[in-house]
């Protein structure tokens, strides 16, 4: 388990994406229920998951990885003030090593920047596991699931994926690239999906950000820990890179 690693999926319409989630898909859901997907069934889900990522502004994914293998991911967006999951599978050999939980967890960090409340549809298999993670039920006996977002969730003296920059996030990044002569441009994230990770202090304010992952650049905020928080924000970008290193080996 300690060598599965969690990474963001900030374009999750490029090649081979989709095809490996409904891959992870389908497999965790012959062996929890049985239930093969046929060719209609894939063909549905791979328009679904096409169209909601053109519907939807603030889209959210992470992946977890074996190696250069994905064997796990949870996908969902934001709407107004709701995240929403729409899928989180693991496949069956990894299941029962905390993964899910993970990403649960990751993905409620991602939601908790835009959003003041998660939403969910679950398996009937997978209702005790929401259950644990404080999940509650919209109605009784019903498999739709609801969750307040508190301020413990957020991230605090920490790194944090950036999927769509919400107004605050513009606001502080534009300030942090004023300090080096620059205009910071929100596209490169909200339109081209570029990699970017922020460094938030303990009020989960931001104090520094890294834009993409090839000879990427740290800005940090004037009065802070220079050193520590472009530590930290390298940390996240080498790990991205060592997966995509990793996959491009193996091909």
């Amino acid at each position: 388990m300690s060598n599965i690693v969690i990474v963001p999926i900030f374009n999750q319409s490029a090649p081979q994406v989709w095809k490996t989630f409904l891959s992870i898909r389908s497999a965790a859901m012959r062996h929890s229920c049985g239930y093969q997907m046929s060719t209609a069934d894939y063909e549905f889900a791979m328009d679904e998951m096409t169209q909601g990522w053109v519907k939807r502004g603030f889209n959210f994914a992470f992946g977890a990885y074996d190696g250069a293998t994905m064997i796990g991911f949870v996908q969902g967006d934001c709407i107004e003030n709701t995240a929403t999951i729409r899928s989180l599978y693991v496949r069956p050999e990894y299941m029962s090593q905390h993964i899910g939980q993970r990403l649960l967890r990751a993905a409620e960090q991602a939601g908790s920047f835009a959003a003041s409340s998660l939403d969910l549809v679950s398996l009937p298999r997978a209702q005790k596991f929401y259950e644990h993670h404080d999940y509650k039920p919209v109605s009784h006996g019903g498999n739709h699931y609801i969750k307040d977002i508190t301020f413990q969730m957020r991230a605090r003296c920490a790194t944090a994926p950036v999927f769509k920059l919400t107004r605050g996030m513009h606001t502080s990044c534009s300030k942090i690239s004023q300090q080096y002569g620059m205009t910071f441009d929100a596209s490169h994230v909200n339109r081209h999906h570029k990699p970017m990770f922020v460094y938030v202090d303990a009020a989960s304010q931001v104090q520094g950000y890294v834009l993409g992952v090839n000879n990427a650049k740290t800005y940090i905020a004037a009065h802070q820990p220079a050193e520590l928080i472009a530590k930290r924000l390298k940390r996240e970008v080498d790990k991205l890179k060592s997966i995509r290193q990793n996959q491009e080996n193996i091909r």
